[in-house]
């Protein structure tokens, strides 16, 4: 008796989902969803990208010289302050009526 990969049927039935649902999908609260998701991720992403390369630069900069360790720490907030307005957006988004 010789079985037959269940690999092209899932597919299939995987592929059809779209096509089935792309009336649910095209809702209101779908489309703000994903725009909050976006604009929430991009900013989280800029903010890690940003404490990396602020922070480390920082810690070696007040390694050679302390007294600019203040400085490095709000530069490095700075950064920080990207997620925080990332989040507001993503709020003000989903708030939008």
């Amino acid at each position: 008796m010789q079985t037959r990969p269940l690999l092209p049927g899932l597919l299939l039935a995987l592929a059809s989902l779209p096509a089935v649902y792309a009336v649910e999908a095209t809702s209101d609260i779908f489309s703000k969803v994903f725009a909050a998701a976006i604009a929430f991720s991009a900013a989280v992403l800029a903010s890690g990208f940003a404490i990396s390369r602020a922070g480390s630069a920082g810690l070696a900069a007040s390694a050679e010289r302390p007294e600019v360790r203040t400085v490095a720490i709000i530069i490095a907030a700075f950064g920080e302050a990207l997620a925080i307005y990332g989040i507001a957006i993503a709020f003000f988004i989903l708030g939008a009526s």
